[in-house]
């Protein structure tokens, strides 16, 4: 699924989440009345925001049905994020409107209205909603604060990975305690409106993935043990070829999926690429580029007959397009996918007419010689460029190339400005966009 595609289901979700609100409201909810309309409010953005949040936690649990229907792991997380940041972005709203008329008050920035007197209300005339309905609100306050911070560690790049995965497991809990906020507080009138139902199932799916989530249980169906069998690194000493032998059962995979590893250290399991085809022989491999903190250290910290968990396999860039004509581009370990396509070409490249462009900072001769021995053995026509020697790959070059590119399949990994460095020039020259392929390796 492209980009494009995805952000139309994130408007649906949107709009059908804010219609469902707008035909619950009662009569009278916009009528001019400070006090009415900013009720009504309070509830709009606390429902579209539990609404948004609850199909974020949903996605973070990882169903498998999701993944197809969305494109692969990459667009599932793309779309949480989305999610995420909407629903924090209401959430704020939600806690503007309800701290709002203190702070005018406060600061005699103006004079409100009397507020009037609390007429009878079935939805707190039960003892039970009456008297939860304070400590609701103060939990609902105090998990917007939390939920701001964790949001904030979520959005910057720099924190630290094995540090953002823990903390962000805390979203289930905060989840859970905003259930509670919201079960209490939203008014009666809603549940037995549009609304209702629908904000019920997110709320019922969304704790049950929460406690999937708080349980360590996501993903658990899906993962396999074994221990490392090779471990190499190449020339430059960033990139290194991990290989696993799996002892349990792994439902194989296709060329270009990618799995969650944990080298059972402290770290959480890393998303990495699987570079070799699928054989049936319990082996795995993965190229993985010192990238970060974690991966620059990994060549040290791995050993021969380390235990190893994999999970997957994820992800939907299996080069399955609708022409034969492809055009693959590798930027730096972008190449993987590519290796295992090449590695498996009964499965890949059959009755294809492939040109593969691999794109390096600097010249790792053992390494490409390896590609370019699976290249000639598929029919692939490879084409190398080192940066520091030969330039960035543009449009004009790849066009000088593959003067037919328009009437290919384009396949992408890399970095992503790399990535729309060339996509958008494509675009411009008349590429339909359902014809760019590209994984969205971004895990946060």
């Amino acid at each position: 699924m492209q980009l494009a595609k995805l952000w139309n289901v994130f408007i649906v979700f949107m709009l059908a989440l804010t219609g469902l609100w707008l035909v619950s409201i009662e009569t009278g909810g916009f009528t001019g009345d400070f006090w009415l309309t900013r009720k009504t409010l309070v509830l709009g953005t606390g429902i579209l925001s539990f609404g948004l949040m609850s199909a974020a936690v949903i996605l973070a649990a990882r169903p498998a049905w999701f993944e197809t229907m969305l494109g692969g792991l990459d667009k599932f997380y793309r779309l949480h994020k989305w999610l995420g940041i909407a629903a924090f972005a209401f959430a704020t709203a939600h806690w503007i409107l309800r701290m709002g008329p203190s702070w005018i008050k406060s600061l005699n920035l103006y004079d409100l209205p009397p507020r009037p007197q609390r007429a009878s209300d079935p939805s707190t005339d039960f003892n039970i909603f009456r008297d939860l309905r304070h400590a609701a609100a103060e939990v609902g306050e105090w998990m917007f604060y939390a939920l701001a911070v964790l949001v904030i560690i979520a959005l910057w790049k720099r924190f630290p990975y094995k540090y953002f995965s823990k903390t962000h497991k805390l979203m289930g809990a905060v989840y859970l305690l905003l259930v509670f906020h919201a079960f209490i507080l939203t008014d009666l009138s809603y549940w037995t409106q549009p609304i209702g139902p629908f904000l019920g199932v997110l709320m019922g799916l969304g704790t049950v993935a929460a406690l999937i989530s708080l349980f360590q249980k996501i993903g658990s169906r899906r993962k396999a043990t074994g221990k490392i069998s090779q471990v190499i690194l190449h020339d430059n000493d960033e990139v290194l070829e991990v290989t696993v032998q799996l002892e349990t059962a792994w439902p194989g995979h296709d060329a270009g999926q990618f799995a969650f590893v944990d080298f059972d250290d402290p770290e959480a399991a890393h998303p990495f690429t699987i570079s070799s085809a699928w054989q049936n022989d319990g082996s795995l491999t993965f190229t993985i580029k010192a990238l970060g903190d974690y991966t620059r250290t990994l060549a040290d910290s791995l050993h021969l007959g380390q235990a190893v968990v994999v999970e997957g396999p994820y992800g939907r860039f299996n080069f399955n397009g609708t022409r034969s004509r492809q055009v693959w581009i590798g930027g730096g370990v972008g190449i993987t996918p590519f290796v295992a396509g090449l590695s498996a070409p009964q499965r890949t490249v059959q009755n294809a007419n492939i040109d593969l462009f691999y794109t390096m900072r600097r010249a790792d001769p053992a390494y490409t010689s390896r590609i370019r021995d699976l290249a000639q053995h598929a029919g692939v026509r490879l084409h190398v460029l080192n940066e520091e020697s030969d330039g960035l790959l543009n449009l004009d070059r790849l066009e000088a190339l593959v003067p037919d590119w328009r009437q290919a399949d384009i396949w992408f990994c890399g970095p992503s400005k790399f990535g729309s460095a060339l996509l958008k020039p494509m675009l411009d020259r008349g590429l339909p966009l359902s014809q760019f392929h590209q994984e969205l390796f971004e895990m946060r």
